[in-house]
């Protein structure tokens, strides 16, 4: 048993002189088109976790998630909840310093929301170079990118697709709308190098209803639970393997390499 919150805090105190690492799933809470539940981001970071915390027992413990995250791109479609990068960032630092009163002293992000990427990045900086914990974020479709490829059947992918609907079949099947799946129903509206999708793009927000009338980008009626299921597996054997390691080195903070 793994989550921090299915503890007792006598269970933890035991256990935290073997954990030396916390996985912190984070994700959002967001539409999905009519294809799948609007907590499949955070629900999939915590199947991941506590996947990779059984790999590598009894090295980490998987702490609550933070079910919200950067989605104010996806504020035009009902239900979506979105918080700013300050509050995201401000509530993971409580949360890894709370940690660091334990014992615990390096921390590994488990994302399932891409718009979460770019402020963690920014997090696991601060966190080494401001606090003197060692972070890292895994994020399931970049450590499975190949495998993702292999079952990526369209050119415009990634939300509420072939690709996270057969993850959620592998994992959250509650969440899957079988019966409502949907290809997407796109809007071609970019100007020139919006398009991030193409080569050379520059970096330009635009809202998911201007790419999007239905929310969803490529189609979720090619989806299979057999793909999703080596999706992640791949995901969970390449982040174990990295936890493995980041757990037994010795630290290297960027005050210890100055």
């Amino acid at each position: 048993m793994s989550r921090l919150s299915d503890l007792t805090t006598t269970e933890y105190a035991e256990l935290a002189e073997q954990a030396t690492v916390a996985l912190i799933p984070v994700g959002a809470n967001e539409q999905h088109g009519p294809n799948l539940g609007m907590g499949i981001d955070w629900r999939v970071a915590v199947e991941i976790a506590d996947r990779v915390a059984a790999e590598v027992a009894p090295l980490a413990v998987v702490t609550p998630p933070l079910p919200f995250g950067l989605s104010a791109h996806h504020l035009s479609f009902a239900g979506t909840l979105s918080i700013g990068a300050d509050a995201f960032r401000a509530v993971l630092t409580d949360v890894v310093l709370s940690l660091r009163w334990h014992g615990i002293e390096k921390v590994v992000f488990v994302n399932g929301h891409r718009g979460n990427e770019n402020v963690l990045g920014v997090l696991t900086t601060e966190l080494a170079y401001t606090h003197g914990v060692e972070a890292a974020s895994a994020f399931w479709m970049t450590q499975a990118a190949d495998v993702v490829a292999a079952h990526r059947s369209t050119a415009r992918w990634g939300h509420a697709c072939e690709v996270e609907t057969s993850v959620a079949l592998a994992v959250t099947p509650d969440l899957v709308r079988p019966d409502a799946l949907e290809a997407g129903d796109l809007i071609d509206d970019y100007g020139a190098f919006e398009d991030n999708y193409e080569p050379f793009a520059v970096t330009v927000p635009r809202s998911f209803r201007s790419r999007t009338r239905n929310g969803v980008f490529g189609d979720a009626r090619l989806a299979s639970r057999e793909a999703g299921e080596e999706i992640v597996a791949t995901a969970v054997q390449r982040t174990a393997r990295f936890v493995r390691e980041f757990a037994a080195r010795p630290s290297r903070l960027p005050a210890d390499e100055g």
